[in-house]
């Protein structure tokens, strides 16, 4: 009887630790998002494949610790393991991303100096060989 009391308090905390590495994976994915802006359509497929890894995870973790059995305490831990992370880590992990965020604009715009000028030479270099196709086609 204390193995299976044991088992279970163990299938908890790792639930309880699952949500609040789901909940950290999530800001990760935030942070991405504030750092380079990007199109509504590529956010949803962000969360579209946060969601499907979400379910892959839980579903693995409930079928290596549990055959696959769903339990009612097995998503409590996983919710105040989430609630936990979202109300004391990721507050402060967000805080300090926003605070950086102007340093990190700065160090994108020297950073976009050299991109753009290889960019520059890239589209002109291909434009020069287009036409030189182009004329060879024709016959000129």
């Amino acid at each position: 009887m204390a193995d299976l009391i044991f088992d279970e308090a163990h299938l908890f905390a790792v639930c309880v630790l699952l949500g609040v590495f789901l909940a950290f994976v999530y800001d990760v994915i935030r942070i991405f998002r504030y750092m380079f802006k990007h199109a509504d359509w590529l956010v949803d497929i962000e969360d579209l494949l946060y969601w499907i890894y979400t379910a892959w995870t839980v579903f693995a973790t409930l079928f290596r610790y549990n055959e696959g059995i769903l339990r009612g305490f097995v998503f409590v831990g996983m919710f105040v393991g989430t609630i936990g992370y979202l109300l004391t880590i990721s507050n402060v992990l967000l805080c300090l991303v926003r605070k950086m965020l102007p340093f990190w604009e700065k160090i994108k715009k020297h950073m976009k100096a050299p991109f753009g000028r290889v960019k520059q030479f890239l589209r002109k270099t291909l434009k020069n060989v287009a036409t030189s196709v182009t004329m060879a086609i024709r016959g000129r």
